[in-house]
C-alpha cells in the first residue's frame, strides 16, 4: 500500500473544539444489547496488536490482565492500601515503587468505568434523538449535570459545536455510570478509586492535583482526551479527503478505517502526550483563535488508486507512536503507558475505538462531512 501526503489549504473553519480539546489523563461493561461497531473490523484487535507491541507489551498486558481480573474477581485481587500519611513518610524510592505498582490498578479500575460510560452513552443514544447528544451552556463541566438538554436536529453546524456536545454527553453518562455502579456489586470500585487517588495526590504537583481530586474528575480527563482527539481528527481527515472530492459516505468509510491516529495518541505516556499534541497543531488563523491538527503531519494511504485510510506520516512514528524531539528531554514519571481508554476490560473494542467510530458517525449524520453523492 503506497502512502500519499495530502496538504490542502486550511479553510477558514469557524469551529473550535475548546471543551473537547484533549486534556489527557488516565481513564480507561458494555451493557447488554450494545449495538455493533459501525466501523470496519480492522479497527479493534489488529490495531491493538500493532500499537500494543510497539508501546511496551509488558505494561500493556499487565493493565489488560488487571482490568479483566477486577471485572471477574472483584475485591479478591486487590490488597490493603497504606494511608496517605504512611505513604508520605516512606523513603522516596520505596514510595515511588509502591505507587508504580498501584498505578496499574488505578488505570484498570478507570478503564472499567470508562468503558461502561462510553457504551452507556452509545447504547442510550436513541433516548436523545436524533444524535444521542446532550448539551449545556455552562463552561464548568459539573454544571452540565444541572441543566442538560437534547441537541436538536440541525443545531450541530460546526466541528466546534460537535466537540462541545460530545464532551457534555460523556459527562452526562459518566455521572450516570458512577451512580449506577454505586448501587451494584461493583460499587467498591468507586471507593477504591478514590482511595487510590488520595495516595497519588501525596506526590502530585499543583497542575495535577485538580484532576486527582475524585474518581469522576479523573475518569473525565481521559474521556475528554478521547472525545476531543476524535473530533479533531475527523475534522482533519475531512480536510485531507476534500482533496480527493469524495462524497460524505465515502469519506466516512475511509475514516472508519482510520482509527490508528487516535489509538497511537492514546498510547503515549502521560508526560509526553501534551508535548506531542501541541507539536501536531497548526498555527491559528488569527491571534488567540482556534487551532486544529496540521495536515502536513498526516498522509492519506492509497489502494488501487483510491483513498484507503489516513494516518500519521510514517517518518513521524517511533515505536508506533507520534514522536517529537522534545519528548526525549522529558523522563516519564511512571512507566505505565498511555490512556487506559485503549484497553477493553470486557475484551471488546476499546473505548477509544468506540469514541472514534461514533465521532465519524456523528460527523456524517450532522452533515459536517459535506454533501453526499446524488
Amino acid at each position: 500500500m503506497a502512502g500519499g501526503v495530502r496538504r490542502p489549504g486550511r479553510p477558514g473553519y469557524r469551529s473550535r473544539v475548546t471543551s473537547a480539546s484533549p486534556e489527557p489523563a488516565p481513564v480507561d461493561q458494555p451493557g447488554e444489547g450494545a449495538p455493533e461497531e459501525p466501523v470496519d473490523e480492522e479497527v479493534g484487535e489488529a490495531v491493538g496488536e500493532e500499537v500494543g507491541e510497539a508501546v511496551g507489551e509488558a505494561v500493556g498486558s499487565r493493565l489488560a490482565v488487571k482490568a479483566r481480573q477486577l471485572t471477574r474477581k472483584g475485591q479478591r485481587v486487590v490488597g490493603q492500601l497504606p494511608t496517605p500519611e504512611a505513604l508520605a513518610a516512606m523513603p522516596p524510592p520505596k514510595r515511588h515503587a509502591l505507587l508504580e505498582g498501584l498505578r496499574v490498578e488505578l488505570y484498570a479500575i478507570s478503564s472499567i468505568l470508562a468503558e461502561g460510560t462510553v457504551e452507556r452513552a452509545y447504547r442510550h443514544r436513541e433516548e436523545r434523538a436524533p444524535y444521542g447528544l446532550v448539551r449545556s451552556g455552562h463552561t464548568d463541566w459539573r454544571m452540565v449535570l444541572a441543566s442538560p438538554h437534547t441537541v436538536e436536529e440541525g443545531s450541530v453546524d460546526s466541528f466546534y459545536n460537535l466537540g462541545k456536545a460530545y464532551v457534555d454527553t460523556m459527562v452526562f453518562h459518566l455521572d450516570q455510570e458512577f451512580d449506577a455502579i454505586r448501587h451494584q456489586e461493583r460499587g467498591w470500585m468507586v471507593e477504591r478509586l478514590d482511595s487510590l487517588l488520595a495516595l497519588f495526590r501525596v506526590v502530585a504537583g499543583p497542575a495535577t492535583k485538580g484532576r486527582l481530586r475524585d474518581g469522576l474528575s479523573f475518569v473525565y480527563g481521559g474521556l475528554h482526551f478521547g472525545t476531543g482527539v476524535s473530533v479533531q481528527l475527523v475534522e482533519l481527515m475531512n480536510r485531507l479527503l476534500d482533496a480527493d472530492g469524495l462524497p460524505a459516505h465515502e469519506k466516512a468509510a475511509v475514516m472508519a478505517r482510520s482509527s490508528r491516529p487516535a489509538y497511537r495518541l492514546a498510547a503515549l505516556n502521560l508526560d509526553h502526550v501534551i508535548l506531542v499534541y501541541h507539536a501536531l497543531l497548526a498555527p491559528p488563523l488569527r491571534p488567540g483563535g482556534p487551532q486544529w491538527f496540521d495536515s502536513a503531519h498526516f498522509e492519506v494511504q492509497q489502494a488501487d488508486g483510491r483513498p484507503r485510510a489516513a494516518d500519521f506520516r510514517h517518518d513521524l512514528l517511533v515505536a508506533g507512536k507520534p514522536h517529537t524531539a522534545r519528548i526525549e528531554t522529558v523522563a516519564p514519571t511512571w512507566v505505565t503507558h498511555g490512556c487506559p481508554a485503549r484497553v477493553s476490560p470486557s475484551a471488546a473494542s476499546p473505548p477509544i475505538t468506540r469514541l472514534w467510530s461514533w465521532a465519524v458517525e456523528l460527523a456524517l449524520q450532522t452533515g459536517l462531512l459535506g454533501p453526499d453523492a446524488d
